[in-house]
């Protein structure tokens, strides 16, 4: 799979479910400034609003509690993906906002340790925050939007379980309340 594909996948998971092709070239204008050639998007649902959120939701976490914590600061709501290859080869991160998704990947063209811990974290993903901070600068600070059937509630993390009530502390999880149960929870 390649940066690209992976990328465009990523994007999927922001964008609700919609599938959009990525591209390189949106117009081609003559001298007169007439247009010869245009890109036309052509989005494709292939998968579900909840499905899609529960993804981009479990990404969320990465940056709010997990290996992406150094993005942490930058003011928006994001979502990503570290990943590292066994014997730290390949360091890769992917990730965005709602309507910018941008991928990272640190190697070399032939097989060799990039080094002792050079993670994703650590190699991927400050090249990632560095790029993302500019590019989004112009961009509108969008939240990810949580479709009807899915439902928030707190998990208690000593238990697994539900938290009891006023426990502000325990971290929320989302959850699909399914095709067949669209009712609102009590």
């Amino acid at each position: 799979m390649t940066l690209q594909e992976l990328t465009a996948a990523y994007g999927t998971f922001f964008n609700q479910g919609i599938r959009l092709e990525p591209y390189t070239i949106e117009s081609v204008l003559d001298s007169n400034g007439q247009v010869l050639e245009m890109h036309v998007p052509d989005p494709r649902s292939v998968m579900t609003k909840e499905s899609a959120y529960l993804i981009a939701n479990m990404m969320e976490d990465v940056i709010q509690r997990g290996t992406g914590q150094a993005a942490k600061g930058m003011g928006r709501p994001l979502a990503g993906k570290t990943g590292t290859t066994n014997d730290f080869t390949d360091a890769w991160f992917v990730g965005g906002a709602p309507n910018l998704v941008t991928g990272v990947w640190v190697g070399f063209d032939e097989i060799r340790t990039l080094g002792d811990r050079e993670s994703g974290a650590r190699a991927a993903l400050p090249i990632w925050m560095r790029y993302m901070k500019a590019a989004l600068e112009s961009l509108p600070v969008m939240p990810f939007t949580m479709p009807d059937g899915i439902v928030e509630v707190r998990i208690d993390p000593a238990t697994g379980l539900l938290a009891p009530e006023g426990r502000i502390k325990a971290p929320s999880r989302c959850f699909s309340r399914g095709p067949s149960r669209r009712s609102t929870p009590k």
